[in-house]
């Protein structure tokens, strides 16, 4: 394909995009979203890459040129003093969450987990490859094919290979996967397959920290609902239909083995979800209280607002006839908090609801074992990938669920314990080889009254669509914040 005119892709499900093999870099329009920032050391290799081996993944431009992927290069191109670059404008401007999806898919999809071999082109140069001419030697990273195949079958056939001479697909194997089973042509870079080890290492190169800052108002607090855990799940298989196939290591581990040496312990579930575990002990005489300010009916995306109101009463009641919960569980609460402001207020409103001879119970996501499966999928991609992370400097991964943009927190156990000491006294951290951190605290902390009262009245009072929030909260919270005085005041 000679240098200057443009190409419309082949046909998919999705609209017609165009390919421009040079397009100008004065004419790109820079996206007001950008998740990635790279250190002087990054722009630097991101650079030397380029120098190396020129571009070989188009940007990604929406139907009105703005820059949807591909800022860094650009950046780095207009450095090295280049004045244009391939780039794929898609058929239709998209909405700015798709913008983002095409960021991060375009940022990861240099994957090799799957094998694949196709018809090369002219070395050095742009060609399409006939979809007929896909071999599929091993399929894998399903996952990652799915979120390929839904762009693609929307927006139309964006993506890139490059391929080696003897027609090894080096880069982007999973895109050819997708193209293969939906019949669409790719459009590829060929190389010379003793530059595809080095070409490989240095474009699947860590460039550049997450900043989801852009997002904050894409991904509000009540969006962290959808990410709310099943616990108590049953197996949907009729050989299996009375086992469990989730349960809570928090409740297991910490809570439950407590309760059955004192069936008599008043609990305060903070953050309860769908209260699976309040709903079947209540029944067998357990004093347990659950509290979850975005619950939802069964199977509906809208927040139940009456049952809300309803749990809020509840905790106002108990806390009215017997005082602070001798011990309050915590579970897949931190993980979910959007800011750091949510996680202090979070731990500060469990604070004031322990007593003093109280116990916390607290598990969180596992930062090491994430990072234990990063490293495994970077080290070797032959793996299938079950979940693409982008953890920022917070350790915070941006999500895209059910149509919504959700925050996932990350915690080392060292993380964890440092973050608890700040609310209690005695803090052990358990389950360091576990997804899941736990965490038993005891001795709560005196904190500041204006950081109670901020607390309580955000954690009882959680906004909703639409900037509403229920208003009945302060009683609730004039009795605990009294409670907590008297009991600090010991």
């Amino acid at each position: 394909m000679s240098s200057g005119p443009t190409s419309s892709a082949p046909a998919t499900s999705g609209p017609a995009t165009t390919f421009h093999e040079a397009y100008p870099l004065k004419d790109l329009r820079p996206a007001d979203y950008n998740p990635r920032h790279l250190s002087d050391e990054a722009f630097e290799r991101l650079k030397k890459s380029i120098g190396r081996h020129g571009i070989v993944k188009p940007v990604i431009l929406n139907a009105d040129g703005t820059l949807v992927a591909g800022h860094q290069r650009t950046k780095a191109m207009t450095a090295l003093g280049m004045t244009h670059t391939p780039a794929v404008m898609l058929g239709h401007k998209v909405r700015l969450t798709d913008e983002i999806q095409f960021n991060l898919l375009h940022n990861r999809v240099e994957t090799e987990a799957s094998i694949v071999y196709a018809q090369p082109g002219p070395i050095g140069e742009w060609s399409w490859i006939p979809w007929q001419t896909i071999e599929v030697a091993q399929s894998r990273n399903k996952p990652f094919q799915q979120a390929i195949s839904y762009m693609t079958g929307g927006h139309g056939a964006w993506g890139s290979v490059v391929i080696d001479d003897q027609g090894q697909i080096a880069l982007n194997a999973e895109y050819a996967v997708v193209a293969a089973a939906n019949h669409f042509d790719v459009l590829a870079w060929t190389c010379p397959s003793l530059d595809a080890a080095q070409l490989v290492a240095d474009l699947t190169g860590e460039y550049g920290v997450y900043d989801w800052t852009g997002l904050d108002d894409q991904a509000p607090v009540y969006n962290q609902h959808i990410v709310q855990p099943k616990r108590l799940r049953q197996y949907s298989s009729l050989r299996k239909q009375s086992k469990l196939a989730y349960k809570s290591e928090v409740w297991e581990k910490l809570a439950l083995p407590r309760l059955r040496e004192r069936p008599e312990t008043r609990v305060v579930d903070f953050g309860a979800g769908h209260g699976d575990y309040a709903k079947k002990l209540r029944p067998e005489g357990y004093r347990i209280d659950d509290y979850e300010p975005y619950r939802t009916t069964p199977g509906k995306y809208a927040v139940d607002i009456k049952s809300v109101v309803s749990m809020v009463r509840t905790i106002e009641k108990r806390l009215a006839e017997h005082g602070l919960y001798e011990m309050a569980v915590l579970d897949s609460v931190i993980n979910a908090t959007t800011s750091l402001d949510y996680q202090h207020w979070v731990l500060t409103a469990v604070n004031a609801l322990c007593a003093a001879d109280g116990t916390v119970c607290i598990g969180t996501r596992n930062l090491l074992v994430e990072q234990a499966f990063e490293n495994k999928q970077h080290s070797t991609s032959r793996n299938d990938s079950t979940r693409l992370s982008f953890l920022d400097s917070e350790n915070v991964d941006m999500r895209f669920m059910a149509g919504k943009w959700m925050k996932i927190r990350y915690h080392t156990p060292e993380s964890l314990a440092e973050l608890l000491e700040a609310y209690f006294g005695e803090v052990k951290v358990t389950g360091r080889s576990n997804a899941t951190l736990r965490a038993i605290c005891r001795n709560p902390l005196r904190l500041s009254d204006l950081d109670y009262s901020k607390a309580l009245d955000e954690e009882f009072n959680m906004p909703y669509p639409n900037d509403f929030r229920h208003g009945h909260h302060k009683q609730l919270v004039e009795i605990l914040i009294k409670l907590v005085k008297e009991r600090n005041a010991l």
